[in-house]
């Protein structure tokens, strides 16, 4: 089967499992709008008693004690608040979570493995990445397919997880992390609708087009204070490069050497055509001097602040830097955009369906496990996620129409938190929605993007594993990145990061890599 036409098969089978999710909630209206405030949020019931000993409502097992470490994408939450008191009451559990920002986890992580002293429960974003499977091979995680079998028992895990969300996280038949369940369609580029207004430019449709953007936020005062002190793109240091604009140019597309080999995208074609475009957006200025070294959240601060033309995040996400660039610039206005590149690419990355995943340590008793796992399986359903998403009706949201509309407890209780602890039953639409907004704004975001997922790409480097590589790519990563930040910033030229590329793409253990990958590749869509 060609990769196109597997591509497609992904997509029906992710179309078809948010009809039946969508078809289980109620609500009028169309898109996002249609599942809000069923089953959970009237009831205070979420889908029945849990299976095993997990608890619930009702039990009289003794509350599930848990330690977990997980990212933090908002502050703090207060864990004795009302929307956190009702979570562990419903899944009769008690919470110890060690919530890190998520700029700063992947550093954490690192630390908590080499010491050796794990939660119960850890998050970890790559499954793939070389710490996480080599943690896998010196036996620091439980492998739970053996408890999972075959599903019977964890029908809400089987049925309410992405399509593929298992078998991202299966290798050799064996599973050590429960996938935390997101939508396809995800992060988009935004821009200043106002902005483009004042500089007489249209909507970018192409990578050109947002680069002339680009050059004229950072050029012709747009934001009319009489200082040439605005940005242009901005992204979390590294490469600076974002998944969006590495698509543009094939860079999420199967690439394969002449071997035959899965090239990993760092070192694929696509990648250095991406290198040679923020190259030249930095020759222009339209790229902050510091890229490589800004934090995530200066990232976004920067956009939030009103001195960023760009930025890549949330679809959701649009409506909130939207109302919070008002404070100081009224008439701000924030949209999203998918511009194609030279070859007809949209600037989209598909999510696998997936963020990561839920891993169990080693260190826990088997008993303890499967508690862990029955509590994942009672709340991953339907009606949860619409606990999780909007509260407890009367205190978090009122029915308006049959719309949620959060109230101001809601909206500073039920955030992002609240989906970290849990697998999350899967829908394609609640990362287009802010909550906070309006239902026509919700609706008119949904209408526009709701088809992004056949316009997108899926990255195969997110899913194909090589013991080569993840022993081999440590070595190297360090300099790579230099080596891109040195050819954007015009250290190097293109012909010497080329060829410092194919350098490596020419070593033994690189092809032999790329070998591991194909046939992972194969295998992963061989039915």
């Amino acid at each position: 089967m060609s990769f196109l036409k597997k591509r497609l098969v992904f997509i029906m089978a992710v179309l078809l499992l948010m009809g039946t999710v969508l078809a289980a909630c109620s609500g009028g209206g169309s898109g996002a709008g249609d599942s809000k405030g069923s089953g959970t949020s009237a009831s205070g019931e979420s889908g029945g008693s849990p299976s095993g000993d997990s608890g619930g409502e009702g039990t009289s097992e003794e509350p599930l004690e848990l330690t977990m470490l997980l990212s933090l994408f908002e502050e703090i939450p207060d864990m004795n608040n009302d929307f956190w008191v009702e979570f562990q009451k419903r899944t009769n559990t008690k919470l110890n979570i060690e919530w890190v920002p998520d700029g700063d986890y992947d550093t954490k992580l690192e630390l908590v493995l080499a010491s050796g002293d794990l939660p119960d429960v850890v998050f970890a974003r790559n499954y793939n990445s070389p710490t996480i499977q080599t943690a896998i091979k010196n036996g620091a995680f439980w492998e739970l397919g053996q408890f999972l079998g075959d599903f019977s028992e964890y029908p809400n895990l089987r049925d309410y997880s992405a399509p593929l969300g298992f078998r991202y996280v299966t290798r050799n038949g064996e599973i050590y992390g429960i996938p935390r369940n997101r939508p396809v369609i995800d992060e988009a580029l935004k821009i200043r609708k106002d902005w483009l207004d004042k500089l007489g430019m249209d909507i970018p449709q192409t990578m050109d087009e947002f680069a002339e953007y680009l050059v004229a936020a950072v050029t012709q005062d747009p934001d009319g204070n009489g200082q040439h002190d605005t940005v242009g793109y901005v992204h979390p240091g590294g490469t600076g490069i974002p998944p969006s604009i590495l698509a543009a140019f094939g860079g999420l597309e199967a690439q394969f050497d002449e071997d035959g080999g899965l090239i990993h995208r760092f070192l694929a074609p696509g990648y250095t055509r991406t290198v040679e475009y923020m190259r030249d957006l930095y020759a222009k200025g339209a790229l902050p001097q510091e890229f490589s070294t800004i934090r995530p959240t200066q990232a976004q601060e920067l956009f939030e602040s009103g001195k960023a033309a760009a930025y890549q995040r949330n679809i959701w996400r649009a409506w909130s830097f939207e109302q919070n660039i008002k404070k100081v610039y009224p008439d701000a206005e924030v949209i999203v955009i998918a511009p194609q590149g030279p070859d007809g690419h949209h600037a989209l990355r598909n999510t696998p369906g997936i963020f990561g995943v839920l891993m169990i340590a080693k260190s826990v008793p088997e008993e303890k496990v499967k508690r862990i796992l029955d509590f994942f399986e009672y709340t991953n359903t339907p009606e949860f996620f619409d606990f999780i998403f909007f509260g407890i009706e009367g205190v978090h949201h009122n029915l308006v129409d049959g719309y949620p509309v959060m109230t101001e407890q809601g909206n500073i209780e039920v955030g992002t938190s609240a989906q970290q602890p849990i697998p999350l039953a899967f829908n394609n639409w609640w990362k287009s929605y802010d909550k906070a907004a309006p239902k026509e704004y919700n609706d008119k975001i949904w209408e526009m993007v709701q088809n992004w997922d056949e316009l997108g790409y899926y990255d195969p480097s997110e899913y194909v594993v090589s013991d080569t590589w993840t022993n081999t790519w440590p070595n190297y990563q360090n300099e790579w990145e230099s080596k891109v930040v040195e050819a954007i910033v015009g250290r190097i030229t293109m012909d010497e990061y080329r060829a410092y590329v194919d350098s490596l793409n020419s070593r033994p253990e690189f092809k032999q890599a790329y070998q591991e990958f194909r046939q992972f590749y194969d295998e992963f869509w061989a039915d």
